[in-house]
């Protein structure tokens, strides 16, 4: 179970900072009451073990006390985005049955007309703001949900390791959000592997840069409540302003950082990381999506005396497989792998034939383990679809993602199914494209995209951001391209930018570039 980790850390190192979020500071014996004052709330109103709650805040000291507080009652949470449209917000509540909320007075209105709650908890609420009204869930605001006496409670006497710690919402390939279902066993391989390998000790400082929606903020926060390290949140304005967020790293004596590669490269691009000896930082994991060899190998360099580490997992398996890289990884290689599998997982590869793939040969990546989640809420059918027996597995899921296992055991990835198009009838792999146009010094980033085309069935399109001072035209960087791709790899037109659009998680929005690149013509 996850929650444990915190009484464990709470009772061995109470005087220890456990979140820093700004000036405002809890230490593991203030997180555990408060969590614990919170989970006697919720259960006062019915709420513990098989129930879901969602958290609909701002990542915040409230958000990680409301978090493991929700654990800490029996029940799973469901963080809900923040920027989210209100049709969103609403389908996933009523699609999970949230029977709790914490959120702001602003999102009421959004999410107290779900007819399955039996308690909604408001954050920054005046009285005027929490007063229940008529046929609406009992309405609290934070203080009244966390008055009471700091009585310890014991964690819920009844649990299964196999219970809901948490639902992850993602968008789906239909843009009907599925929530993948991961339990307290799924979630402690992953949590109990990462704080071994990046060697979390008390009195650390993590980064807790990733939305509590997004899978990576997982190790963020109970790697570190394990540990005894400190939670420190990252404001996310600093992502757009790579100089401020060096400092802010500096400043806070990070030791362990965990992001999406994006951020990390517009570390190196634009951070100005030789101005600070980054002397507290001792491990850098990164994950989510492929981090460009350009930026990794300049990261590296810059900051020799850093481990880093290369993790791979959808959101559907927590991680799976890592690799540690250095510069020994980084010499002559043309891509990075992600290594082998970890946390008790078996990974293999299906081959085209239905058979298991042998070394040197294509195949998708699948996951058999302790890490794979239970199923998507709700969706028994496309459950099934990719999770069940598979080549002699009891259980497996099936990831979508492509690999190579190479002679020396040693995964590569290789991209998404659905990053292979067809342009003018061969196969072209997006992310390919994309690494050729870094290869010119003058490119910080890319993105390539598909358009539908009358003759050619999908155009190639590419988009850039180059350097302050580059002079360099959409003419010469496809006869860049050209350099190193066939013909019908060239994108058609490439169309500078100030920034990539990003997901909410830090990817790249390649709905929004395609909607960009339709308007452009």
């Amino acid at each position: 179970m996850l929650y444990p980790l915190l009484e464990d850390s709470a009772r061995a190192f109470a005087h220890l900072p456990a979140v820093i979020d700004g000036l405002r500071v809890l230490t593991f014996g203030e997180l555990d009451a408060a969590a614990g004052r919170l989970a006697r709330t919720l259960r006062a109103h019915g709420i513990g073990r098989g129930h879901r709650v969602g958290l609909h805040l701002d990542k915040s000291l409230e958000a990680v006390v409301g978090l493991l507080g929700i654990l800490r009652a029996g029940a799973a949470y469901v963080p809900l985005d923040g920027s989210a449209p209100a049709w969103r917000l609403e389908f996933i509540a009523r699609d999970c049955e949230l029977s709790g909320v914490l959120t702001t007075p602003a999102w009421m209105d959004t999410l107290g007309s779900v007819s399955s709650l039996r308690c909604a908890i408001l954050v920054g609420a005046t009285p005027q703001e929490w007063r229940a009204e008529p046929g609406g869930p009992p309405t609290l605001s934070w203080d009244a949900a966390l008055a009471g006496p700091d009585t310890s409670e014991p964690s819920p006497v009844e649990g299964s390791p196999e219970d809901l710690a948490y639902i992850l919402y993602t968008s789906g390939s239909t843009g009907q959000p599925k929530g993948v279902m991961l339990s307290h066993r799924a979630a402690r391989a992953f949590v109990d592997w990462a704080h071994a390998e990046a060697d979390i000790r008390p009195g650390d400082r993590v980064s807790s840069h990733a939305p509590l929606h997004f899978d990576l903020s997982i190790l963020d926060l109970f790697a570190a409540v394990k540990g005894g390290a400190a939670i420190v949140l990252v404001p996310p304005a600093l992502s757009v302003f790579p100089r401020e967020l060096a400092d802010f790293i500096e400043a806070q004596h990070i030791s362990v950082w965990y992001s999406v590669p994006s951020v990390l490269t517009q570390l190196v691009a634009r951070g100005e990381l030789g101005r600070h000896g980054f002397r507290a930082l001792r491990t850098v994991l990164f994950a989510g999506e492929v981090f460009p060899l350009k930026y990794l190998r300049r990261f590296v360099q810059t900051l020799p005396h850093v481990r880093c580490l290369n993790l791979y997992g959808p959101t559907e398996t927590n991680v799976c497989t890592f690799q540690p890289v250095g510069p020994r990884e980084l010499a002559g290689t043309e891509s990075l792998p992600i290594g082998q599998a970890c946390c008790g997982d078996e990974v293999f590869l299906l081959g085209d034939d239905g058979a298991e793939a042998r070394p040197g040969d294509e195949g998708e990546l699948c996951v058999a383990g302790p890490t794979v989640m239970s199923g998507y809420w709700g969706m028994p059918e496309r459950t099934r679809a990719v999770l069940g027996p598979l080549l002699g597995r009891a259980r497996a899921y099936r990831t979508g993602d492509r690999a190579r296992r190479d002679e020396a055991g040693v995964l590569h990835f290789l991209g998404r199914r659905d990053d292979l198009v067809k342009v003018r009838g061969h196969r072209v792999e997006l992310s390919a494209v994309e690494e050729v146009l870094l290869r010119h010094p003058d490119v910080e980033e890319s993105a390539a995209v598909t358009l539908p085309d009358e003759l050619t069935g999908n155009e190639l399109r590419a988009f850039v951001v180059l350097r302050a001072a580059s002079a360099i035209s959409p003419q010469e960087l496809r006869m860049h391209c050209a350099e190193y791709l066939p013909r019908y790899m060239v994108p058609a037109r490439i169309d500078p930018c100030r920034a990539l659009p990003k997901t909410t998680t830090g990817k790249k929005d390649r709905v929004r570039l395609q909607e960009r690149a339709r308007e452009l013509g």
